[in-house]
C-alpha cells in the first residue's frame, strides 16, 4: 500500500509539474493556437498590471533600439506581430518625430481590444491598424515594411521558423527586423520552439539577413536582437 501511494503521489507531482511547464512556461505553446489564445483571452485584463513593474525599464532600453532602427525614414511602416496590447505601437506613436504608420497584429480579439483603449487613452490621433490574424500568414504583400517586430513572443508562436520567414518577406530590402529571444538556458527548455543564440542567428542568416546583433533586455529573461535585410542595391535607404 505504501508503494502504491508513492506511485501515485509521485504521479501526481509529475502530471502537476507537466501541466505546469506546459500552460505557465510555454504557455500553451505545445498545445496549439487555440489554447494560446485562451490563456491570453482569460489574461488580457492582468497583463498590463502584471508587466507594470519591468517595462519602464524594459521601455528605456527599447525605444532607442526602434528609434535607430527606422532613423532617417520620415514616414516609416512598422509591423509590430504578436503586439499583444500595443507596446511597440504605443511606445513608437509617444514619440513627436514619429509620423509612420504601424500594423499591429495580434491572434487574441482581447489582447487587441485592450491595446485600441490603450490608444484612446494616450495617443488617440496615431495611426495605428489593429489586425487580427497568425504570425505564420501575415496578410500583407512582401516588402511592405522598415521595421518588423515580435517580442516575448516568437517561442510561443504555433510555426516559429515559419513566422520568421513571414516577418523576411514582407520586410522591404534596408529594413530592420527585432526579435526577442529567451536566454540559451531558458531556451533549451521549450525544445523545437525557443531558439539559443546560435541556432536564431542560423536561420536569420538563411533567411539572408546580415549584421545581427544581440543585447540583453530584461535581464535574465530576454535579449533583443536586430538583424537587418539587405539592399537590393548599392544605393543607400530612400
Amino acid at each position: 500500500m505504501r508503494k502504491r501511494a508513492l506511485w501515485w503521489l509521485g504521479g501526481a507531482i509529475g502530471g502537476a509539474a507537466l501541466i505546469y511547464w506546459q500552460i505557465v512556461i510555454a504557455e500553451g505553446a505545445y498545445l496549439g493556437p487555440r489554447v494560446v489564445r485562451l490563456i491570453y483571452r482569460l489574461g488580457a485584463p492582468y497583463y498590463d498590471a502584471v508587466r507594470r513593474p519591468v517595462q519602464a525599464a524594459a521601455d528605456d532600453v527599447l525605444r532607442p533600439l526602434l528609434i535607430r532602427a527606422i532613423a532617417g525614414l520620415p514616414r516609416p511602416s512598422v509591423l509590430d506581430v504578436a503586439t499583444g496590447t500595443g507596446r511597440v505601437p504605443l511606445l513608437l506613436c509617444a514619440e513627436a518625430a514619429f509620423a509612420g504608420q504601424i500594423a499591429a497584429l495580434d491572434l487574441t480579439p482581447r489582447m487587441l481590444a485592450a491595446g485600441v483603449a490603450r490608444q484612446r487613452h494616450c495617443c488617440p490621433g496615431a495611426s495605428i491598424g489593429w489586425h487580427l490574424g497568425e504570425a505564420g500568414a501575415l496578410p500583407w504583400a512582401g516588402e511592405s515594411f522598415d521595421l518588423v517586430t515580435c517580442l516575448e513572443a516568437l517561442e510561443y508562436l504555433a510555426r516559429p521558423r515559419r513566422s520568421l520567414a513571414e516577418m523576411a518577406r514582407v520586410l522591404r530590402p534596408g529594413g530592420a527586423l527585432v526579435v526577442s529571444r529567451w536566454p540559451d538556458h531558458w531556451a533549451r527548455m521549450l525544445p523545437g520552439r525557443a531558439f539559443t543564440a546560435a541556432t536564431l542567428a542560423r536561420e536569420l542568416q538563411r533567411l539572408g539577413f546580415e549584421q545581427i546583433t544581440s543585447l540583453p533586455w530584461q535581464p535574465g529573461h530576454y535579449d533583443l536582437v536586430t538583424a537587418w535585410k539587405p539592399l537590393a542595391h548599392p544605393e543607400s535607404r530612400s
